[in-house]
């Protein structure tokens, strides 16, 4: 069992661990609370092994780790004191935000103290008879104090800066620490494509805008022979291929939509076009640029395979859902391998 994070971690080795360990949340589609950290913090720290061998089992038949299964993992292996990690950190981020109101605070005060020092003043010069000696001494006073009061102020107008400075960048490692988490989540560490699990949020959302472009198309590739590709030159050129269609697919893609690994060897895209015409000569375009592609001897400019991929295309209608979407592209990719392969088919809703 860990011992209490006071007696054994800092702050800076918690929030080290929390950016290991919030990907894997995020990844899995758990929530982040307490339970759910004090797990992945023993995780990713591999001081319980095994809470990591449970959990990699419960991970491998549901692909997530419901909260029951997460309070069982907590009961069996865990206790009260492995939450005091995820308190401490979160403690730790709630001291910057205090600390921040409590600097607002102070420069409001600061310059509400200004600011009567201000009407003081003013109503003093406006009082003061130069004709008099006193009227010059109530002048240098008033000069005086407003000289010694705009100097604190500014000191401190500055201090405050820099403690605003120092909490802004605190806020925004952690923030962008979350945005790179969850975007790594959601990519297939392979190819760099958006994976299955954010092709199946993005579809649903893509399926009920129907302020869409003219033509909004999903579209399913699969490259074709690729189990050949493994046979005959191995899982590396195989890999080399995924690869290398994968980049073609993310700089044609890009602009107009987004793609994604389905799965294997198939891929997927979502995209807007002004006209019929424009969404063939896109695809076209796209096929014959894979077509191009080539698998070479290593150390050799012989070619030894040329890459293809098989197109289908379904075309969106405005009461389109998900399962009919890909219902239609799969056809359509099924026709387009039925026809000889490296062509593209279309079947619209």
């Amino acid at each position: 069992m860990i011992l209490s994070a006071q007696a054994e971690h800092s702050l800076s080795y918690s929030s080290h661990c929390l950016k290991q360990a919030i990907p894997l949340m995020v990844k899995y589609k758990m929530p982040i609370t307490p339970l759910n950290y004090a797990i992945w913090y023993a995780y990713v720290s591999n001081k319980t092994p095994e809470l990591n061998d449970a959990l990699d089992k419960i991970i491998d038949e549901f692909k997530t780790c419901s909260h029951e299964h997460a309070k069982a993992l907590f009961n069996q292996f865990l206790s009260s004191d492995d939450l005091a990690l995820f308190y401490q950190l979160s403690g730790g981020f709630n001291d910057v935000v205090g600390k921040v109101h409590q600097d607002i605070n102070e420069a409001i005060n600061y310059s509400t103290e200004f600011n009567q020092t201000l009407q003081e003043c003013h109503l003093k010069l406006k009082n003061a008879d130069i004709s008099q000696e006193t009227g010059f001494d109530d002048v240098l006073d008033c000069v005086e104090r407003l000289s010694d009061e705009s100097a604190t102020l500014q000191s401190r107008a500055q201090d405050f800066q820099n403690q605003l400075a120092q909490a802004y960048a605190e806020i925004t490692d952690l923030k962008q620490e979350l945005i790179r988490s969850k975007d790594k989540a959601q990519r297939d560490p392979l190819t760099g494509l958006l994976n299955r699990g954010k092709f199946d949020e993005d579809i649903k959302r893509f399926c009920k805008n129907n302020e869409l472009a003219q033509v909004s198309v999903l579209t399913m590739i699969d490259i074709d022979h690729f189990k050949s590709f493994n046979d005959n030159f191995g899982h590396q050129k195989g890999d080399q291929v995924l690869r290398a269609v994968s980049a073609k697919l993310l700089k044609h893609v890009s602009s107009i939509g987004q793609a994604y690994r389905y799965g294997g060897e198939e891929f997927c895209f979502t995209a807007q076009f002004a006209s019929i015409s424009d969404m063939t000569n896109f695809t076209q375009l796209l096929r014959q640029t894979i077509a191009k592609l080539q698998i070479k001897k290593p150390n050799s400019d012989k070619v030894l395979s040329q890459v293809t991929a098989s197109f289908g295309i379904a075309i969106k209608a405005k009461n389109s859902n998900p399962e009919q979407l890909i219902a239609k592209a799969d056809k359509a990719l099924y026709l387009a391998k039925e026809h000889g392969r490296n062509r593209i088919e279309i079947v619209e809703e």
